[in-house]
C-alpha cells in the first residue's frame, strides 16, 4: 500500500492502465449504492481501485455527517496513508447531489493534493458549491442515492454519527 513521492502519479498511471474498471458498489446495513469513477480523473480512479482491490475499504466507516451537505468515509486521521493523489480538478465535474470527490489535507499541503483514502459524497448541491475548484470530484452515485441519504440523515454530534455506518466496497465490473 506504500507509494513514495514521484512513485505516487507512475504507479498510479501503470495501474489504470491495467485495472479499467469504472464501477464500484458500497454495501451498507442500509442498504447498497454504485459509484461511476470518472475515466478523465484517472489518478483518483486508479487510486480508488487500488484500494478497493486491496481490501482496504473493507470493514471502513462513513464517520462523518456535514449537515445538508455530505457524508465522509473512509481511513480516519489515525489511519493515514503515507502518499496524496496528485490534484485533478476538472471544471466539468462539480459538487453536484451524488458527487464523489477526495477530501485533502490543509497543512503543508500547496499543491491542493488529494487524500488517498477519505471520500465523501455530496448530498445538497447548493450547501457543497464551496467545494468546487477545491476538493477534486472523481466519481457520482448512479444508483442507490437513497442510500446514501439515510447515511446523511442519521444523528449526529459534531458532524460524529451517534452510530456510524459500516460499508465495505467491491468493484462491480
Amino acid at each position: 500500500m506504500r507509494l513514495f513521492g514521484a512513485d505516487v502519479k507512475q504507479t498510479l498511471e501503470r495501474f489504470g492502465r491495467e485495472n479499467p474498471e469504472t464501477l464500484v458498489k458500497v454495501h451498507t446495513r442500509l442498504g447498497d449504492f454504485t459509484i461511476k469513477l470518472f475515466e478523465e480523473t484517472p489518478l483518483h480512479r486508479a487510486n480508488f481501485l487500488r484500494l478497493v482491490k486491496a481490501n482496504y475499504y473493507t470493514d471502513r466507516y462513513f464517520y462523518r455527517i456535514v449537515y445538508e451537505t455530505g457524508i465522509q468515509g473512509g481511513g480516519e486521521y489515525f489511519d493515514r496513508l503515507d502518499y496524496l493523489v496528485p490534484a485533478e480538478y476538472k471544471p466539468e465535474f462539480t459538487h453536484k447531489r451524488g458527487a464523489v470527490g477526495m477530501a485533502r489535507y490543509e497543512e503543508g499541503n500547496p499543491e491542493k493534493a488529494s487524500s488517498p483514502s477519505e471520500f465523501f459524497i455530496i448530498t445538497n448541491e447548493e450547501e457543497a458549491r464551496k467545494f468546487n475548484g477545491n476538493y477534486v470530484v472523481f466519481g457520482q452515485v448512479t444508483e442507490g442515492m437513497d442510500v446514501v441519504d439515510k447515511i446523511q440523515q442519521a444523528r449526529a454530534y459534531d458532524e460524529k454519527p451517534d452510530i456510524p455506518v459500516k460499508f465495505d466496497i467491491e468493484v462491480k465490473e
